[in-house]
């Protein structure tokens, strides 16, 4: 592999990753597109269509666990992740496509979609797909990992390879949301960028759901869910949410809202504790709130009483906060910016 195939940019301090097929040999571009590509997208296989030489070029960075990539393709080709690929390969990931200029087709689950600039669709990878690409094309891709996004009641199958606009709408709403995170990557914080990656997540989840829902292949409880999920996700840290905040907010009575959540086999009210105390472990667990208490963490996330959260916390994870954190404490001992205060 040449190095001047990696970009300079891909210096200490970016954040940004970047390949290009410039560089590489004509006879080897193929194969070296498709390893690279492959190492940060899902295992895949390239064919080159027509006897254009291969020309491409990728950038790539992350936020929390989200992948975000801009990618530029001057020649015909083909992307398929195989049957045998997606059982091998364990990366799965659902996908958001964002066609910026020229045409590609989606295909999965029989389904075939022919994306414009300024349409996107998603698709899973966790099952076979094709991708075509028809000559000079851009696109900005995210890969969310599937464990995040495709939870209970929520069938990718559905929504999958369906066209969506970016022109108007909820549908604008998320290019822009995923356009515009790409480009303030370099400005987002470590200790903001979980919670960058979960609002966005919850909102593609929420457009896809709603956009379903118009089609008439998601019903209209299950976009409440999504709904109501994006809400509580945003207001995790009032410690006044609550399920008669949740009727206010959302136009609907306390009863119609339990019938619509029932599908996920958790009452509201346990779901908002668990996210909650989900949260305050991620917190208690990264050594960049290392300096900040364990009552202050669970206080920051809604709590209003700490033997209350301590409770909780052991009940959920069979430790207390303070004994999950000492685990990681001789290691966040010698940071500089400062020692853990456990109480």
């Amino acid at each position: 592999m040449p190095a001047s195939a990696i970009a300079a940019a891909n210096a200490a301090g970016s954040p940004f990753r970047r390949i290009s097929t410039d560089g590489v040999k004509l006879s080897e571009r193929r194969e070296f597109w498709q390893a690279l590509t492959s190492s940060v997208c899902g295992s895949h296989d390239v064919e080159i269509l027509g006897d254009q030489p291969f020309s491409a070029g990728f950038e790539h960075a992350e936020i929390s666990n989200l992948v975000f990539s801009r990618l530029s393709h001057t020649t015909p080709h083909r992307v398929l992740r195989t049957n045998l690929l997606a059982r091998r390969d364990q990366r799965h990931f659902v996908k958001a496509v964002l066609l910026t200029a020229g045409k590609c087709v989606l295909e999965q689950n029989g389904r075939t979609t022919r994306l414009r600039a300024g349409e996107w669709s998603v698709y899973d990878n966790a099952r076979p797909y094709r991708m075509t690409v028809l000559g000079r094309t851009e696109m900005s891709l995210l890969l969310i990992p599937r464990d995040r996004f495709v939870g209970r009641n929520f069938d990718m199958q559905y929504l999958a390879v369906r066209r969506f606009s970016g022109r108007r709408g909820l549908g604008k709403l998320i290019w822009n949301l995923i356009s515009n995170t790409f480009d303030q990557i370099p400005q987002i914080l470590d200790p903001t960028s979980h919670d960058v990656a979960e609002v966005i997540i919850q909102m593609v989840r929420l457009a896809l759901t709603d956009l379903g829902h118009e089609r008439g292949s998601v019903d209209s409880k299950a976009a409440l869910r999504e709904r109501v999920k994006l809400y509580i996700a945003s207001h995790l840290g009032d410690p006044e949410l609550s399920l008669a905040k949740l009727a206010s907010s959302t136009g609907c009575t306390k009863r119609y809202l339990h019938m619509a959540f029932e599908p996920e086999q958790i009452s509201i009210s346990d779901y908002i504790l668990k996210q909650r105390v989900q949260r305050c472990r991620e917190d208690l667990l990264n050594p960049a709130f290392a300096h900040r208490s364990i009552t202050e963490i669970a206080f920051s996330w809604g709590f209003n009483n700490s033997n209350h959260f301590s409770r909780c916390f052991k009940q959920a994870y069979g430790l207390s906060p303070r004994g999950s954190r000492s685990e990681f404490a001789p290691w966040l001992a010698h940071r500089p910016e400062g020692h853990l205060r456990l109480r």
